[in-house]
C-alpha cells in the first residue's frame, strides 16, 4: 500500500506542458513543425555551435521531452521492467527529494542511518520531516546499517520514509537481495523504502545481484554519474511500481532533465561495453588501492563501490591527514557526521596510489 503526502493522496495534478513526444503519441504521427513552444530561432552563428558543434546547439535550443520517453525505454530494457515503472530526473539527489515530497507531511518521521549519505537529511529537513537516526552496526571489520533496528524504529514511529543507501556511502557496505526483501517485509506497508542504489553497478558478482524488478512501495534510485562517467550531466532514474511512478511524475519539474543530458544518456546507454569497461577498470583500481593500504598497515573497510574508506583511531587524526593533503591540492573526503568523522573516503583513481597520497594516508605527512 502506497501512502502519499496528504495533499497528494486524493488529488491528481495535471502537467500543463506534457511535451512533444506525448503529443505525437496521442496524435499517432510526428510533429514536423514546432511553432507552439516559444523556442528560440535556429541560429547558425550561435557561440555554442562554434564551441561544441551544431548538434549540441540545436539540442540546447529545443525544450526537452519532459518524460524522457526514450531513456525510460532503455532503462526498462536494461533492468527487465516496463517503461511505466521507470522515471528519470536530474540525478539521484533530485530523486531523493522527489521521494520525500511524495510521501512526507511536515512533522512526519523519516528514518536513516546516522552517518550515511547526508543529502537525505539535508532534503528531509527542508520538507519539515522529523529525522530519526539509527547508529551503524559494527561487525568485525565492517561498519554496516542496522537493518533490524531501522525497521523497528520505522514501525514504532510510523515513519513515512526509510532511507537506505545500498551500497552504503561512506562505508561501502552492501546488503544482498534477500536482506533487502526482508527489510521491505519488516516495514509498515505505508512506509516508503527509499533505496539508494547509486553504486550498485559496481556489485558485479553473481551473489551480489540486486533484487529483480520493482519492490512494493519502494523507490529504487540509480544514477549515470558513477558507472557511466556522467556526473556533470545530472542524470538519474528510479524504478518503482507504476502507481508510485505515475504520482511522482505529477510533481516533478517538467523540463529539469535537459535535451543535452537526455541525448548524452542515450548514447552511453546504447553502448553497454563502455560502462562494462569503466566498471572493470574501476574495480581493478579499487582492488589495487585496498591492497596498497593493507600493505601500509591500514584496514580499509570492505567496499562494493568505486571508493575505499579508511577508519582512523579518532577524527583528529583523519582531519590532520585530510588537511595535509589539501595543502598539496589533493582532495579526499572526510564525512562530517559524528559517527563517521574518523573515516577518510578515497575514490578509486590512478592518482589515489601516488606515493604522496599513500604516505599521507599512512600518517607520514611530508612537508
Amino acid at each position: 500500500m502506497t501512502r502519499f503526502a496528504r495533499h497528494l493522496e486524493h488529488h491528481t495534478i495535471v502537467n500543463p506542458f506534457p511535451g512533444i513526444v506525448k503529443l505525437e503519441a496521442a496524435l499517432g504521427h510526428r510533429i514536423k513543425t514546432r511553432i507552439g513552444s516559444n523556442e528560440s530561432l535556429p541560429d547558425p552563428v550561435s557561440p555554442l555551435a562554434g564551441e561544441f558543434g551544431k548538434a549540441l546547439a540545436e539540442l540546447a535550443r529545443l525544450y526537452p521531452d519532459p518524460y524522457a520517453h526514450a531513456l525510460r525505454q532503455r532503462a526498462a530494457a536494461l533492468n527487465g521492467v516496463s517503461a511505466d515503472e521507470v522515471l528519470f530526473d536530474t540525478g539521484a539527489d533530485s530523486l531523493i527529494l522527489l521521494g520525500l515530497r511524495l510521501s512526507c507531511n511536515a512533522g512526519d518521521a523519516v528514518v536513516t542511518t546516522g552517518g550515511s549519505y547526508p543529502t537525505f537529511r539535508y532534503f528531509a529537513e527542508g520538507v519539515g520531516a522529523r529525522v530519526l537516526e539509527v547508529p551503524y552496526l559494527t561487525q568485525g571489520d565492517r561498519l554496516q546499517p542496522d537493518l533490524k533496528r531501522l525497521a523497528e524504529v520505522a514501525r514504532v514511529e510510523h515513519a513515512s520514509v526509510l532511507y537506505l543507501a545500498n551500497p552504503d556511502n561512506p562505508t561501502g557496505h552492501y546488503w544482498q537481495a534477500d536482506d533487502i526483501r526482508a527489510l521491505r517485509e519488516a516495514l509498515p506497508l505505508h512506509t516508503l523504502l527509499l533505496l539508494d542504489e547509486a553504486y550498485v553497478d559496481f556489485c558485479t558478482e553473481a551473489e551480489d545481484a540486486p533484487p529483480a524488478g520493482p519492490l512494493p512501495n519502494t523507490l529504487r534510485l540509480r544514477t549515470l554519474s558513477k558507472a557511466y562517467a556522467m556526473a556533470g550531466m545530472r542524470v538519474g532514474y528510479a524504478i518503482a511500481p507504476a502507481q508510485l511512478i505515475a504520482k511522482a511524475d505529477q510533481i516533478r519539474p517538467q523540463f529539469a532533465l535537459s535535451s543535452v543530458a537526455q541525448a548524452a544518456a542515450q548514447i552511453v546507454l546504447d553502448d553497454p561495453d563502455y560502462s562494462r569497461r569503466l566498471i572493470s577498470h574501476t574495480l581493478t583500481l579499487r582492488h589495487h588501492l585496498s591492497h596498497e593500504l593493507y600493505d601500509l598497515g591500514l584496514t580499509p573497510l570492505p567496499s562494493h563501490t568505486n571508493f575505499v574508506s579508511v577508519p582512523y583511531a579518532d577524527p583528529m587524526q583523519a582531519e590532520a591527514i585530510q588537511r595535509h593533503l589539501l595543502t598539496h591540492g589533493i582532495a579526499i573526503h572526510r564525512p562530517q557526521h559524528p559517527a563517521t568523522r574518523h573515516l577518510l573516503r578515497i575514490t578509486a583513481h590512478p592518482q589515489a596510489t601516488s606515493s604522496r597520497v599513500l604516505n599521507a594516508l599512512a600518517g607520514q605527512l611530508e612537508p
